[in-house]
């Protein structure tokens, strides 16, 4: 492996650390309040469903990550 690959796979990874931790962040300002100040939601449900998807984001971006980090460390 020459360094140019060896350094997009280490971009690759932080950019999907950074995502999954963007969206964790996402959700967790849903569910604390902060983010209504700045979206209105039409309904209760709306919010729930873009939480829901902000979690499932972040859960994926983390599984990527980690999945490239193994597969670069074997």
């Amino acid at each position: 492996m020459t360094i140019t690959s060896k350094m997009n796979i280490m971009k690759n990874i932080l950019l999907n650390l950074l995502a999954s931790f963007g969206s964790f962040g996402i959700a967790v300002g849903l569910m604390q309040g902060v983010i209504q100040e700045y979206i209105s939601f039409a309904d209760p449900i709306n919010e729930m469903g873009m939480c829901v998807l902000s979690l499932m984001m972040g859960t994926m971006f983390m599984c990527v990550s980690v999945s490239e980090l193994r597969k670069k460390l074997k």
